[in-house]
């Protein structure tokens, strides 16, 4: 038991595989426990045979190495930080296993933690090891180690052996009556003698089966009633007995009357005495002898059906008995197989470099004394290479002396063939699998391919053009490479064939022919030069396989056999399309990795720009309050300010609007409210939104809707916002007094839209991207014009929303740009979202004061918002978490509450469930005021029993019509008009 508990470990606690540390209590003159620990964890690390698992004074694990993951299924991560408790069994648990062992070790120093314990799936296992203290630099307790060696199997092993002793000692007392029994009733004749053979004591069956009593027999040697010719073989068995655990032997005996009859002999001998027990086998040999007979005929047939051949070698005349099927194996004629029966004349019969390695095996298995086996290749008589497998077993005569191997061959081509061909996957798929470059990859595959699975191997990639690239030819000559290059110069694969690669990346299905006949050659080629080319290639058999993912054919992989002889099969085409796939699979992989990386640095990108874009804003809102401060008294001063709050909190709201509109289309959740309207005003509307942006630029302005009107279905307001996007793009990457011109078309069913600009133009590469999110068209830093990436994102997505596509076009930078919108005529058949019923008039007038309760953790929120509802009239009172709103409505009950959603304590969906709950709050208005503004978020809202749903910032002109008749989404019946 000693090996299976491990050194004890230093006495610190251990890092974490980060080589993060636990706190320590210790103070400055303890900290040598450190270096200590960093030194401990690689030791702990790289054991995997022991779990490890240290737990400080807590008795919370501090370290879990790699063997205690393995041991027990739970990582360093789920188990650190908390007490291993899930390891023991319940039993251990309440029996204070573990406070047990600790004090054990804390007064030994070491205490034994043999026991069951229980993986993460349940499984119980025994384990053997120790548990030792761990102290710090100062001496004082700093934990344990526990250190455990799995010895499932070697328990289970001692309590079958426990079981199998009491076992034993019954069948011991049950066996020795038996004995008895068998001794009496056996109709085999027993006998107990010396090793010289005097008899000592026999049993009633000699007397029933040869006539002699015991009398007549005991003290007589056992040789008398021996065959004279079986003399010699009964006495060297007694005498190999004194060395050997064992002898069994077949003599004749002679019974009483004097008739002699086969015996089989078994003896031993235990304490110098030769115990026999023999059976009278007279009849079995000739019954032996028919079998034999019958035998043969089976093995023939046997070894017929599974291409075997069978043979025998007589060691001491070091001559082959060719039993049957050796000279079909080898392709011999009789006369040929008859010289070849010497060891030196089958030798001629194996592979040059295969000859060595047999005469050595066979020399070795006769120095052992032991059973043969070889696999080497033959040449056959018509030239063949073939792979054969040797099994013999080794024969002794009577005196143990090895005199014959009976063996058989077996031809094993096929099994080589695939284990070569497997061998050729793992690597290919290994070189798939590390090698950057999906060309490169190829290449590689194209090199393995040779000439183990195929003597030619070409890989040709499709292009998004429909166009085939031969990227490799791979063959073991170069000079044969050189010679199939040109002939792809001269004579490229055919679009028009029926079969070959064209065949294959056309209908992504794969194709073999195993025999390319001449006259498959002659009916395929026409040109009498390039099929003299072909001929001389010397091509066997073909297969080829697309390289298709789910995106389509990538390229085709084609392998050719010819000088080998190989002919390719199902199981080969079989391989062949899984090597495709793995490489299709790797090569969707690199793609889909080179899209993440390009989506990650677009994200980066994004977040800088969003960082800047914020602060755009924020920097005027800052200056405004800060000219505010230092000219309180001045009038003009404080409205200017306001204006540039006002317009930049409009603009801060525009970004967010944006991004949220990009998110509802990217989710399936964005509005679209579709009505019977004209893109003519549809058109107007845009201009007057961008218009502005125009004059300002100087631009001049083309526009032409022709004389028809332009009847639609669609979302009036998304379409105006894809318009203005449009536009103000143009105005902002054009020139100063640039030209922008918008053109509305009619044509073949669809109305096309058209805005153009002699601007600053996109670039080919950015052409191509330009609708992805946060992709932004690269300028100089002069020409950088702001905006999130996601403008023209959101363009496409609304214009698909209704139906249609947007195209955009440029010669290039400084050539300027034209973005296309088609539009259905017909619209798109979307249903119009329902709309909140309007509020019937109310009693109260537009200036009736209310009491109202504004709650929300952000005091300068709450304070504000509070600040104003005060100046239009109303009496507000101001809580920061839920428990203190609770606590207000108390003493104060309001028409209305404005509750935040983040809030500390209890969120604002909890708190308006608290108020619903109160007699005075069932009819209470509650308005959730949140930064949140999708459309689940307006629906948990509802659920949550608020009647409106405001995202902020909250405008003024909403808070006055808090206490106007409509109130903001309430109706006069009370009843919730929240709507998404």
């Amino acid at each position: 038991m000693t090996s299976d508990h491990a050194p004890r470990a230093a006495q610190a606690p251990l890092p974490d595989r980060q080589g993060n540390h636990p706190p320590s209590s210790s103070d400055h003159a303890c900290t040598g426990a450190s270096a200590a620990q960093r030194d401990l964890r690689p030791v702990l690390d790289s054991i995997v045979g022991f779990a490890v698992i240290v737990t400080d004074a807590t008795g919370t694990v501090t370290a879990w190495n790699r063997g205690a993951e393995l041991a027990f299924g739970w990582s360093e991560e789920e188990m650190r930080g908390r007490a291993p408790h899930a390891i023991h069994t319940p039993e251990d648990l309440a029996a204070g296993r573990l406070e047990a062992d600790a004090a054990l070790a804390g007064r030994d120093g070491r205490a034994i933690a043999d026991g069951w314990y229980v993986r993460k799936n349940g499984e119980r296992f025994w384990m053997s090891g120790d548990v030792t203290p761990l102290s710090d630099a100062c001496g004082r307790a700093a934990g344990h180690v526990r250190a455990l060696r799995d010895r499932t199997v070697q328990k289970q092993s001692e309590l079958q052996l426990r079981r199998h002793n009491r076992t034993l000692e019954e069948e011991v007392a049950q066996r020795t009556r038996e004995r008895d029994r068998i001794w009496r009733h056996s109709p085999d004749p027993l006998a107990v003698m010396r090793t010289d053979g005097l008899l000592l004591a026999v049993n009633p069956a000699w007397n029933s089966l040869l006539g002699y009593r015991s009398a007549e027999l005991i003290g007589t040697l056992f040789f008398e009633r021996v065959h004279p010719e079986d003399v010699a073989c009964a006495r060297a068995a007694l005498a190999r007995s004194a060395r050997m655990p064992a002898q069994r032997f077949e003599i004749r005996c002679r019974s009483a009357a004097g008739a002699w009859r086969h015996f089989a002999w078994n003896i031993t001998v235990e304490d110098g005495l030769v115990y026999a027990s023999g059976r009278d086998v007279t009849a079995e040999r000739k019954l032996a002898e028919q079998e034999m007979q019958a035998n043969e005929m089976r093995l023939r047939l046997a070894l017929d059906a599974g291409a075997m051949a069978a043979w025998h070698w007589d060691i001491r005349a070091a001559q082959a008995d060719w039993i049957y099927g050796m000279d079909a194996l080898h392709g011999l004629t009789p006369e040929q197989a008859q010289r070849s029966r010497t060891l030196r004349g089958y030798l001629a019969l194996v592979h040059p470099e295969d000859r060595d390695a047999l005469r050595c095996a066979m020399r070795d298995a006769l120095h052992s004394v032991s059973d043969f086996q070889a696999e080497y290749r033959i040449v056959r008589a018509d030239g063949q290479i073939r792979w054969v497998e040797a099994r013999a077993r080794i024969l002794f005569d009577d005196t143990g002396e090895p005199i014959q191997y009976s063996g058989l061959c077996t031809d094993i081509s096929e099994r080589k063939r695939t284990e070569r061909d497997l061998r050729f996957l793992a690597r290919a798929s290994a070189e798939i699998a590390s090698v950057e470059g999906d060309q490169h990859m190829l290449q590689r595959v194209a090199q393995l391919a040779v000439p183990d699975f195929a003597d030619w191997c070409c890989v040709d990639l499709l292009h998004k053009d429909s166009a085939l690239e031969r990227i490799a030819i791979a063959h073991a000559d170069p000079d044969k490479v050189h010679a199939a290059w040109e002939l792809h110069r001269r004579y490229p694969p055919d679009p028009q064939m029926p079969r070959g690669v064209w065949n294959v990346a056309r209908s992504g299905k794969p194709e073999i022919i195993t025999n390319m006949s001449d006259n498959l050659l002659e009916n395929a080629i026409s040109d009498p030069e390039r099929l003299a080319m072909l001929r001389r290639l010397g091509f066997r058999s073909y297969i080829g396989v697309p390289i298709a993912s789910q995106s389509g054919v990538l390229g085709v992989l084609s392998f050719i056999s010819a000088e080998s002889g190989r002919v390719y099969s199902e199981a080969d085409l079989e391989l062949a399309q899984d090597l495709a796939r793995r490489a299709a699979t790797a090569m969707e992989n690199a793609r889909l990795y080179r899209e993440l990386q390009h989506s990650d640095r677009a994200k980066d990108v994004f977040l800088a720009t969003l960082a800047h874009e914020l602060r755009n804003p924020l920097a005027p809102i800052a200056n405004s309050l800060a000219l505010m401060q230092l000219r309180p008294e001045d009038a003009a001063v404080a409205a200017h300010a306001r204006q540039v709050i006002g317009r930049q909190v409009g603009q801060f709201t525009r970004l967010v609007d944006d991004l949220l509109d990009m998110s509802r289309i990217n989710t399936g959740k964005i509005e679209i409210k579709t009505e019977d309207t004209d893109l003519i005003r549809i058109l107007e509307a845009a201009l007057e939104t961008s218009r502005p942006h125009i004059e300002a630029a100087g631009h001049a302005l083309t526009i032409d809707f022709g004389a028809a009107p332009a009847p639609l279905c669609a979302d009036p307001v998304r379409l105006a916002q894809v318009f203005s996007n449009l536009l103000n793009n143009a105005a902002k990457y054009t020139n100063p007094g640039g030209r922008i011109a918008l053109l509305l078309e009619h044509a073949d069913g669809e109305y096309r839209v058209r805005v153009r600009d002699n601007g600053v133009g996109i670039s080919p590469r950015m052409l191509q991207n330009v609708f992805t999110i946060f992709t932004q068209v690269t300028h100089p830093v002069e020409r950088s014009q702001g905006g999130l990436g996601i403008g023209l994102a959101l363009v496409d997505g609304l214009v698909k929303m209704h139906g249609g596509r947007v195209e955009a076009f440029s010669e290039g930078v400084g050539r300027g740009s034209e973005f296309i919108v088609h539009l259905p005529c017909a619209g798109v058949a979307i249903p119009p979202a329902p709309l909140a019923a309007p509020a019937p008039g109310n009693a109260l007038s537009d200036t009736t004061p209310m009491r109202l309760l504004v709650v929300d953790d952000n005091t300068d929120a709450a304070d504000t918002i509070a600040e104003l509802l005060r100046l239009l009239g109303n009496e507000v009172r101001v809580a920061h978490d839920g428990n203190d709103a609770l606590a207000l409505l108390q003493e104060f009950t309001p028409d209305a509450a404005l509750l935040d959603i983040g809030l500390p304590d209890m969120d604002g969906y909890t708190l308006a469930r608290c108020v619903r709950e109160r007699e005075d709050g069932r009819d209470m208005r509650l308005i959730a005021l949140t930064g949140w503004g999708q459309l689940d978020d307006r629906e948990r809202a509802a659920a949550a029993g608020f009647d409106d749903h405001w995202v902020k910032p909250v405008d003024l002109e909403r808070l006055r019509g808090l206490c106007s008749a409509d109130r903001g989404g309430l109706g006069a019946d009370g009843k919730n008009r929240l709507a998404p």
